[in-house]
């Protein structure tokens, strides 16, 4: 009878040292488990895009307000012109001594 008893002690530290074993994988897979969730999370706000595009349009609308309202107010300031003032002369499409080709290009159409 005290034989079978030792044998269940031994047993029984024998489970009590497993169970400790088995805890201790589980809080290491526990803790690795979180790394992984945090790290997904970080990853997931990186690649959201959509804060970041509204944010954007928001500020791209307000500076184009500003920019509008900026144009608006110049044109306010400024006088109208009219038809009596002189206006410079439409540029004609020829190839004159202000044409950017070279001069010894010949024009294949005349336009």
């Amino acid at each position: 009878m005290r034989g079978d008893l030792n044998d269940y002690l031994a047993e029984k530290e024998a489970l009590e040292r497993h169970s400790r074993v088995l805890l201790g994988q589980n809080d290491d897979l526990t803790k690795e488990l979180e790394r992984f969730v945090n790290t997904d999370e970080v990853l997931r706000q990186q690649l959201d895009r959509r804060g970041r595009v509204y944010t954007m349009q928001e500020r791209n609308q307000k500076e184009i307000s500003y920019s509008n309202a900026k144009v608006n107010d110049v044109r306010s300031r400024s006088p109208v012109k009219s038809n009596h003032y002189q206006q410079s002369p439409p540029k004609a499409r020829g190839f004159g001594n202000n044409s950017p080709l070279r001069s010894s290009y010949k024009a294949t159409y005349n336009y």
